[in-house]
Formats: C-alpha cells, structure tokens, sequence
C-alpha cells in the first residue's frame, strides 16, 4: 500500500509541474501580448522621431480629430436696420468653433476688436439679404473670415511705445504659432436669429 502511495505521488508531481508550465506560459503570452496592445493604443507609431519634432509643433499641435471646443460671443448682438420705412431689427447669437483651445483662448482674449468687426459687418448688411437662406450663409462666412483675420493680425501685432511716446506696431513672436493666414477659428454658428 505504502508502494502505491509512492507512485500516486510521483504521477501527481508530474501533473503539478505540467500544470505550473502550462500556467506560467499561459501568463508571459498574456503579458507581451498586453505589452505590444499597449504600445498599439498609446501611439507607438509614430511617423517623426523626438529629433525632428519642432518646438512649435509640441507646444501647439491640434489633432486632426480633436474634439470640437465652442465659445459663446457675448452679449447678444441687437442691431437695427436702417435701410427700411419701417423699424427693424436683428438680434443675433453666436457661437465660434475650434478643435484649439489656444484658439478659443485668443477669441476671448481680443473680443472686444472681434466684437467691433462684427458689429461693423451686422450693421452694412439689410433685412432682404439676411432674410433668406443664403444671406445668412454669406454673413457667416464673413464673420468667420472677419474673426480669423483679426486675431492673425492681433496675434502678430503687439504696440511698442518709442521714448517720444509715438506707437508704433511691431512684429509679436508667438512661438511659430501665427502662421500667415492661419484659420483659429473653424465655423461660425448662430444658435438663435431673430428678425423684426
């Protein structure tokens, strides 16, 4: 009996170790496999080495799928026409859009010249242009290429006082941010557009 016993425990050892293999490789496949989706998920792919990354690049780069950040342009715009008999008047509201929070920030930042522009714009357009579909398409594109255009020019203009007190406008370094042309701003919307 004693003998049986010796034998139950030498096949029960070799199962044990068999077993304890079997585990340990089931473990480390599990481990690089986490270890290479790892790398997978985070970007391990990417097309430019550390070396030839610009400083620019890092500090500003927006995701081409980035999600979209909106800003609200307050207070409401009321403006009245001028071009009719009758009193009327348009009261707008508007939100711009950017996948930059940098961008929204400058939006803020220089409100108050953005704010003018569109006042200036709202006030040369009449009740027929704005009255159809198309008008408001067109105002749109006009605030949004008025709003770009000024933060391009705030952005690289900053005013430097001589010793005689004469202003005068010189280039703002911003880090290679503002390049000619750059689009801050990616839609204007009007989410509320009344007409009297």
């Amino acid at each position: 009996m004693a003998e049986e016993d010796l034998d139950l425990d030498t096949e029960n050892a070799g199962k044990g170790k068999t077993n304890l293999l079997i585990i340990i490789l089931i473990v480390v496949v599990l481990a690089v496999g986490g270890g290479v989706a790892a790398v997978f998920f985070m970007g391990g792919d990417d097309s430019k080495s550390d070396g030839e990354t610009a400083k620019g690049d890092e500090e500003h780069a927006v995701p081409k799928h980035a999600p979209a950040i909106y800003s609200t342009l307050r207070p409401t715009f009321i403006l009245n026409f001028e071009d009719t008999s009758k009193a009327r008047y348009v009261q707008i509201d508007m939100e711009v859009m950017s996948r930059d929070q940098h961008s929204i920030d400058l939006v803020q930042e220089h409100s108050p010249v953005i704010r003018n522009n569109i006042i200036a714009i709202l006030s040369s357009q009449t009740f027929d242009e704005l009255n159809t579909r198309a008008g408001k398409e067109k105002l749109q594109a006009s605030l949004l290429k008025s709003i770009n255009e000024t933060i391009d020019i705030e952005v690289k203009n900053i005013p430097v006082v001589k010793t005689d007190g004469e202003d005068v406008t010189a280039p703002k370094k911003d880090g290679g941010h503002a390049a000619a042309g750059q689009q801050y701003i990616e839609a204007v919307f009007f989410t509320s557009f009344v007409m009297q």
